[in-house]
């Protein structure tokens, strides 16, 4: 087959979700030749054979407090950034509602709020103990819970951000400073003394010094075998639970949530966003959770079959919908309906930026990665893509976290086994 030639760029951005859309608007603030390559979101799911990604969606939640440093850090970073983004785009994606933190095993051990609530106060965050049941029910009204329960509220920048609108603020600001982007998809990335080529679905062949992989699920179906890293991929639904005009007044001011469970067969933990409006015109209140045993995938032919699938596994949304009935009890919904989504965990529960290319050594790499949300990814993107950003322009560790913690791991040296690791 005959390919069309073109370009030649610096950098290369393959992957324009929450991490690729930053890094492309970080390498483009320092560079004039900066490509970004990824496809639309796209219009009818069932009808669609290329890849997907979780950031179609509006609302994720963002927080600092956190029981792991690193993840604190990286979310107190990109929140301090957001608005700097938000008024170079002219696009709002940051819904600063606070977040709420809530668990039934305050004080006992193995329990993490406390430790959380510290980390998340060294980090920055503005946040308040609250310690019984009762006094949660006179702060939300809305919510129910027993009297054990106790919570920690993080105000400041601390809410829900949308997603979608996120990374499309992230691109305007990326074009705005010179950067390329096309609106296709790689399906070969190889590299060559002479740099890296790149072939896209619609046969269009990139050629660029350097490349950084933000591709998450699909990251090693990019990369030739012998460099394929340790990755697993979790099938996950959500739940959009619709509500009316009067229902969404009542729950003004809900805060995003986060919720350890007590004893529950199926789910760690459960996460929710307030009321808010999607594409097709329903307020939703937004639910998902960390499940005990979840579902892992990793072939392009499972994505697909996962995205165009209705039900997806129907116990995992009948539980959700239990469990958002004992959370807002007094709200009425008027239906509920199910999305497919999908987290990326890699072998460290950070995300892997490193050379990924099979070079001696990072100063001679071309290929490079900074991929792997681990469940927690969304809130710290801006952050996590400017140290891709960092490490492919300067080819060395240019930040002050140690680069240990986000060094690749060989899927063929590896033993990995992944768990769904809960950020409560």
């Amino acid at each position: 087959m005959e390919h069309e030639r073109a370009g030649r760029f610096e950098v290369a951005v393959i992957g324009l979700g929450v991490i690729g859309s930053a890094a492309c608007r970080h390498l483009s603030l320092s560079s004039q030749s900066v490509l970004g390559i990824g496809p639309r979101e796209p219009h009818d799911w069932k009808a669609h054979t290329g890849v997907f990604a979780s950031h179609y969606d509006e609302g994720r939640l963002t927080r600092i407090v956190d029981k792991d440093d690193v993840w604190a850090k990286l979310a107190a970073r990109s929140i301090a950034s957001y608005k700097a983004v938000e008024e170079e785009s002219g696009v709002k994606f940051h819904y600063p509602v606070g977040s709420l933190r809530v668990t039934p095993f305050y004080k006992e051990d193995g329990d993490s709020m406390v430790v959380a609530y510290h980390t998340g106060s060294r980090n920055g965050a503005p946040v308040e103990l609250i310690e019984s049941g009762d006094e949660l029910g006179k702060r939300f009204p809305y919510f129910h819970f027993e009297e054990r329960q106790a919570g920690v509220m993080e105000a400041g920048g601390a809410g829900y951000v949308n997603p979608r609108e996120m990374v499309r603020a992230q691109l305007e600001v990326a074009a705005k400073h010179g950067a390329e982007i096309v609106a296709e998809t790689a399906v070969k990335v190889e590299a060559g003394e002479g740099g890296v080529r790149i072939v896209t679905d619609t046969g269009r062949v990139f050629e660029a010094a350097k490349v950084l992989l933000c591709t998450d699920a699909y990251t090693n179906l990019l990369l030739p075998e012998q460099d394929a890293l340790a990755l697993t991929t979790y099938l996950v639904s959500v739940l959009l639970a619709e509500v009316d005009v009067d229902e969404a007044e009542k729950l003004k001011g809900m805060p995003s949530i986060i919720w350890r469970l007590r004893s529950h067969p199926y789910f760690h933990s459960i996460y929710a966003c307030p009321p808010v409006l999607y594409p097709d015109g329903k307020t939703c209140v937004k639910i998902g959770g960390t499940e005990w045993k979840p579902y892992s995938r990793s072939s392009a032919s499972d994505f697909l079959e996962w995205f165009h699938s209705d039900e997806g596994r129907p116990v995992e949304t009948k539980f959700l919908q239990e469990i958002l009935a004992e959370l807002l009890p007094e709200t009425s919904f008027k239906s509920f309906s199910r999305k497919s989504c999908f987290v990326t965990y890699t072998a460290n529960n950070y995300p892997y930026i490193a050379a990924a290319d099979g070079a001696k050594s990072t100063a001679e790499a071309r290929v490079f990665v900074c991929t792997g949300g681990c469940g927690a990814a969304a809130k710290s993107s801006d952050e996590i893509g400017r140290i891709g950003a960092l490490l492919v322009t300067h080819r060395t560790w240019e930040y002050d976290l140690d680069e240990r913690l986000f060094k690749g791991v060989s899927a063929a040296a590896s033993k990995f086994d992944a768990k769904m690791i809960p950020h409560v």
